[in-house]
């Protein structure tokens, strides 16, 4: 069976394809951008198509003769710079993505979204699949956030063309392969000993991502078409405070120990808004990381703990791992 993969070079995408290699699956295709880092896959002997999400035309070409496909690849940029980027990756590769699928007569699609499409919650009351409200997230103009809820609705439209769609909405992912870096924009400087604040309450849920992509690999045998299933872990609700401490103590370090009024906090964020517009850069701490950094962000798996049997690996080990690899590759 042939199985696609887009952001095959990312923090999920190079750990799925790993991971489906693990499994026995052989005949894998990817889709590699020009300007991307291969590290996550040079070791594999997987078909790599040229193309890019927002190219029709590279898509067509590379899910011809395709049975499966998952669908990472994504702009996770919450820079207000980076709006316009995000919504042509997000929502409109999307589209472009489902519609070579629909017309290639793919048989089956795993669309990853994002529990950020989802509105805030409490740890004592986190959310799923059926959460009421967006609004809290929308109320946040993180470009991230609103470019992935477009891109889910427009994904959901091709249910009615008769496309075959499970959607998967992964929690914050910690692993290895993470080339970017992505979460490892939390755990590197926590692992160095540098993170000396914390964000008042905020919180989120935490996953490691090789549980994602075994919940992916889940959804794609046995996902109800149409069905979205939130893959987290239920013990990976932690604050923000939590977290950090986790991964300095781990790495020998000391835990954060100020507590970060908002308010200095959303200065901070807007004064690296005005900086990353005057001398163009994207600023990786910026307002819309700010805001969401004192917000409750918690999620329950237990949808796709019981209909795919989502495992459910501690977060600890994520976090071992992560840094070990970090550490491996010279980030640390």
């Amino acid at each position: 069976m042939k199985i696609f993969i887009t952001g095959a070079t990312g923090l999920l995408g190079g750990n799925l394809v790993r991971h489906l290699w693990s499994k026995g699956e052989r005949d894998l295709r990817v889709l590699v951008r020009a300007s991307s880092k291969t590290l996550a896959i040079d070791d594999l002997q997987v078909e790599r198509v040229p193309g890019d999400i927002r190219d029709p035309g590279s898509l067509a070409a590379a899910v011809s003769g395709v049975e499966q496909v998952h669908h990472c690849a994504a702009s996770i940029s919450q820079w207000q710079g980076n709006r316009r980027q995000s919504y042509e990756i997000n929502v409109n590769g999307t589209v472009n993505v489902m519609e070579a699928c629909l017309k290639a007569g793919v048989k089956r699609v795993v669309y990853v979204s994002t529990v950020d499409t989802l509105g805030f919650s409490s740890r004592e009351n986190p959310a799923d699949e059926n959460w009421p409200e967006h609004q809290s997230m929308a109320r946040m103009k993180n470009p991230y956030f609103d470019s992935k809820y477009d891109a889910e609705q427009e994904a959901k439209k091709f249910l009615s063309k008769g496309l075959d769609l499970v959607i998967v909405k992964p929690t914050t992912m910690i692993g290895e392969w993470d080339v970017k870096p992505a979460t490892g924009q939390l755990i590197i400087p926590a692992a160095r000993g540098l993170v000396k604040v914390y964000p008042g309450d905020g919180g989120g849920s935490f996953v490691d991502a090789l549980d994602v992509c075994e919940g992916m690999r889940l959804a794609m045998q046995k996902g109800r078409t149409g069905e979205a299933y939130i893959l987290g872990n239920e013990r990976g609700n932690m604050t923000y405070r939590e977290f950090f401490a986790m991964v300095a103590g781990l790495a020998g370090k000391s835990p954060p120990w100020i507590r970060m009024p908002k308010a200095i906090a959303l200065l901070a964020g807007y004064a690296a808004d005005a900086a990353g517009a005057v001398f163009r850069f994207e600023a990786e701490f910026n307002s819309s990381v700010a805001r969401i950094a004192y917000a409750n962000h918690y999620f329950t798996s237990r949808k796709a703990i019981a209909e795919l049997g989502m495992p459910q690996s501690g977060i600890e080990g994520a976090v071992k791992r992560a840094v070990a690899w970090f550490t491996k590759y010279g980030y640390l």
